[in-house]
């Protein structure tokens, strides 16, 4: 008889994942955490700001209404992580495994939640981008800002006047933190990055923390938000591809079974369509696409496309897209690439955590247990934290020419 050790396999697969989000989930650095002990809701009451008034001697004042608004947070995310394990193998090879799945399952759903989180900041009230500091309507209408090293750098214009811009409007300064991706990191270091004497825990420094810039405790992330478009002005030509995070995606006039196949429509937009469906993994596998492997679809989490007519916009909770084509003609190509870096009061963006679970389930007529490790979480900007937030769209890739 086998041994049952699928209670024991479970409890380590959920004790392991938890500890290595713990430390290396940047969100948990960044967020303010709030607890819901039943439920999945929370309601988060405010009172609104009142402004002064001045008092002159013997006259009455005109007293103000204090007025109340509310914002709820909702769990309403669970990243799920699954794999099956016969008990031979758990009894042969226990520890390599188990410490291969739960690394793996650890930094895919850090992925997720730390994706999530920095996607919150299409909620930030102001912006930095290269007309100024003001104020953000959506992303997509702000101006990218190229960063400069060398003699011309503008880094430390750029993030200190989005500082200054946050600080003139409320924001409590020492409280600000400045979230980038890792290539600015490498830049920031040639300016001044600050690393030494700072006292960090050893685990704030394995969930991105960089050093000191401009006065910010500053983190290096490589799960920004960050989106491009591919321009499709004609039918693309059999042979004509393009890369996304490194997966390659290729035009064809019969789909075949070569894996990233994508048939060529009857029109661009058609052509558009099964790329979308390509890269979101949707309806259409085999037909007008070929599924790419499992390990490129894990690449692609966090990347999504929306088809626009004989446009497809990308948008990844995963950093720099990192895209690029090969067409024939050269009209069809990708626009600027851009990521959005930002600076925010730690707290603003709310968080509340259920932690990870691990279920098993046992499969008839085999020495075979399922597991499911998954997390529960959501995120909200309330009212009065997004202005405690201002995003700095960057240019991550200039557009093709």
């Amino acid at each position: 008889m086998a041994n049952d050790l699928q209670y024991l396999v479970r409890q380590h697969y959920q004790e392991g994942t938890e500890d290595q989000l713990f430390k290396t989930l940047t969100a948990f650095d960044l967020a303010g955490m709030v607890e819901i002990p039943d439920g999945t809701t929370k309601n988060l009451p405010y009172i609104q700001m009142i402004s002064t008034g001045d008092y002159t001697k013997y006259t009455n004042q005109t007293l103000k209404d204090v007025k109340t608004g509310n914002d709820q947070i909702v769990i309403n995310t669970t990243p799920m992580v699954s794999f099956a394990l016969d008990d031979i193998d758990v009894q042969e090879d226990y520890i390599k495994s188990s410490s291969e799945v739960t690394s793996n399952a650890s930094y895919q759903i850090k992925r997720r939640i730390d994706g999530d989180f920095f996607s919150q900041v299409a909620n930030a009230k102001w912006k930095y981008d290269a007309n100024g500091f003001g104020r953000n309507t959506t992303l997509t209408s702000l101006s990218p800002v190229t960063l400069t090293t060398g003699a011309s750098q503008n880094m430390s214009t750029t993030y200190g006047k989005a500082k200054a811009g946050l600080t003139n409007t409320g924001a409590n300064g020492g409280k600000l933190a400045l979230c980038v991706d890792d290539f600015a990191i490498a830049d920031l270091t040639t300016l001044g990055l600050e690393v030494n004497g700072t006292k960090v825990a050893d685990e704030s420094y394995t969930r991105g923390f960089g050093g000191m810039f401009g006065g910010m405790k500053t983190y290096g992330v490589s799960t920004l938000y960050a989106t491009t478009t591919l321009d499709l002005a004609t039918n693309p030509t059999a042979n004509d591809y393009v890369d996304i995070q490194g997966v390659r995606f290729t035009f064809v006039a019969a789909v075949g079974a070569t894996a990233g196949n994508v048939l060529i429509g009857g029109s661009a937009d058609a052509s558009c369509q099964n790329l979308v469906a390509a890269v979101n993994g949707a309806a259409g596998g085999g037909t007008t696409y070929i599924e790419v492997s499992s390990q490129d679809r894990a690449l692609l989490e966090g990347v999504t496309a929306t088809d626009g007519t004989n446009l497809a916009t990308f948008v990844s909770k995963n950093g720099a897209i990192l895209a690029a084509s090969s067409m024939t003609n050269a009209s069809n190509d990708f626009a600027v690439q851009v990521i959005y870096h930002v600076i925010m009061e730690k707290g603003a963006i709310k968080m509340a955590f259920k932690g990870v679970k691990a279920e098993s389930a046992r499969e008839p007529l085999k020495l075979v247990t399922n597991y499911h490790i998954y997390a529960r979480y959501g995120f909200k900007v309330p009212e009065l934290s997004k202005g405690r937030m201002c995003v700095i769209p960057v240019v991550s890739l200039a557009a093709e020419a």
